[in-house]
């Protein structure tokens, strides 16, 4: 419903107001869809709960009123979709709970991380990043996450290596504190890029710009074997699939099965016609050397 701007409560300088217009524009297809939840407090006297982003918008564009609405009136799915954003706005949220609560709640209603975004007015990006911990980062990190041991940058950057073992050791240097945030996507990006490398290397070549320089691998020399003719099975296998093609002409075969199935018998008969030639001449050249020998 439309409810007049100058009838919510809610602070006007808060900091949930934009701070730039880049960033407005950057929020704009998420945060502003939110639709602003109230609570009604007494005779046309609303509180805000949520949706600052709305009412700055319309207050900077002239206009008296937004929809808004009232939290009473909410479905189950609106009302969780609000304590997700609210959770997620919340300073001390837990980036871990808040991955298993995106996730469940897509899970229970069925949405998609797009579908969620425009609920909550959360990027789908964001929210992708917070699953990525429940669903890909090694388990010990995820306990060094809740502990506050590692930071939700470090941790949903480190989680896009699928090996876990190199995961904790991407972590390590960070746990113990000799590497701040700052170097984690860029640590990351390589060891995406040179995933043969050591971990020490990679964080060297950021911290100190040492080259990665990778050992070529050294492939054993493949041994082209001839093939040889199994004479004691090769006429029970003519037999056989000479048999199979005789079913083809009782089948319906679908058009694009049919032109592979004609290139495949045209190869089959042009073999065969060379087998053929070949063994005919082989039999004529015996049947030439025994004239040869009965006349002597």
């Amino acid at each position: 419903m439309d409810i007049e701007i100058k009838k919510i409560d809610f602070d006007a300088d808060s900091t949930i107001k934009l701070e730039s217009r880049k960033e407005t524009k950057r929020w704009s297809k998420f945060s502003n869809q939110f639709v602003p939840v109230v609570e009604k407090v007494g005779k046309n006297k609303y509180k805000l709960i949520s949706g600052a982003e709305k009412i700055h918008i319309a207050t900077e564009k002239g206009e008296s009123k937004v929809n808004c609405n009232i939290i009473d009136n909410l479905s189950d799915e609106e009302k969780g979709a609000l304590d997700l954003r609210l959770l997620y706005q919340g300073s001390e949220s837990c980036p871990i709970t808040l991955g298993e609560r995106f996730l469940d709640f897509r899970e229970k209603f069925s949405i998609t991380q797009q579908q969620l975004a425009k609920k909550t007015g959360i990027t789908p990006g964001t929210i992708h990043h917070y699953e990525s911990l429940i669903k890909t980062l090694a388990p010990s990190l995820k306990k060094n996450v809740m502990n506050k041991e590692l930071t939700f940058k470090e941790a949903r950057s480190i989680a896009d290596i699928d090996d876990h073992d190199r995961q904790i050791d991407l972590a390590k240097p960070f746990l113990s504190g000799d590497l701040s945030s700052v170097h984690v996507e860029k640590i990351v990006s390589l060891a995406k890029k040179h995933p043969d490398s050591e971990v020490k290397i990679i964080i060297e070549s950021v911290t100190k710009g040492k080259q990665i320089v990778e050992e070529k691998k050294i492939e054993p020399e493949k041994i082209i074997e001839e093939n040889i003719v199994d004479f004691d099975s090769i006429d029970s296998r003519i037999l056989k699939i000479s048999a199979e093609i005789d079913l083809i002409q009782s089948e319906e075969i679908p058009e694009f099965k049919r032109l592979k199935l004609i290139s495949s018998l045209r190869i089959l008969q042009s073999r065969t016609q060379l087998a053929l030639s070949s063994l005919n001449t082989k039999a004529t050249i015996l049947n030439l050397l025994g004239n040869k020998v009965s006349k002597k």
